[in-house]
């Protein structure tokens, strides 16, 4: 499951308990006052659990950063690895290809 759709299922949640709670005591036989005291305690809990989950997505995202961040510098080596070993090979090859070309200039001329 992709993160987004792990984000989305956990509002879908925290609204959906949100949702619940608020029904459920609206519908409560007790006093107003006590209604009240039970609603703020739930508005609290669903408070701190909403920091939770935006702290958990922060220190997710904050992980996948890092990741792509280090992913990206290890391509970045081994393209310059690359780099270097292409550019030795290529001016071996030339260093090659122009004592051939010396050699054959000496047969020519002779």
């Amino acid at each position: 499951m992709d993160r987004d759709t792990s984000l989305k299922i956990g509002v879908a949640f925290l609204a959906g308990g949100l949702i619940g709670a608020g029904i459920a005591l609206l519908y409560a036989p007790q006093s107003g006052k006590k209604t009240r005291r039970d609603i703020q305690r739930t508005a609290r809990k669903l408070k701190n659990a909403g920091y939770e989950i935006v702290d958990e997505t922060i220190e997710k995202v904050s992980e996948v950063v890092e990741d792509v961040k280090d992913r990206a510098e290890e391509l970045l080596h081994q393209g310059k690895e690359l780099t270097d070993d292409v550019r030795k090979d290529l001016a071996s090859r030339l260093d090659s290809i122009q004592k051939l070309v010396e050699k054959q200039k000496k047969k020519i001329i002779s």
